[in-house]
């Protein structure tokens, strides 16, 4: 049986190129990858800062399937920053962020 840091290895070395290629920040893509799906299948409820970054997440209510370090949830839900200010050196091969609506 693996352990939760195993998982989460695991988790981060599949999903850590593809935030790197969609120019998310370091941060947002290790805090994402600390919650690999066999941790969020224990958890009961999500916790507040798990609703306040998908909160972050959504623009004009929408999910844009970019989530949010905690930190940089926070910036957001408060109006310091926005959602698509955190998105750099993005792959030019692949349409602008939000994915929707364009």
């Amino acid at each position: 049986m693996k352990t939760l840091k195993e998982h989460q290895d695991e988790w981060y070395k599949i999903n850590a190129p593809l935030g790197k290629q969609l120019g998310y920040p370091e941060c947002c893509i290790k805090e994402f990858c600390a919650q690999p799906p066999e941790l969020l299948k224990q958890m009961k409820a999500p916790s507040k800062i798990d609703i306040r970054r998908y909160k972050a997440a959504c623009i004009d209510g929408i999910f844009t399937g970019f989530v949010p370090c905690a930190f940089h949830a926070k910036e957001i839900t408060t109006g310091k920053i926005t959602l698509s200010s955190l998105i750099t050196n993005r792959d030019t091969e692949l349409i602008g962020f939000p994915l929707y609506g364009k």
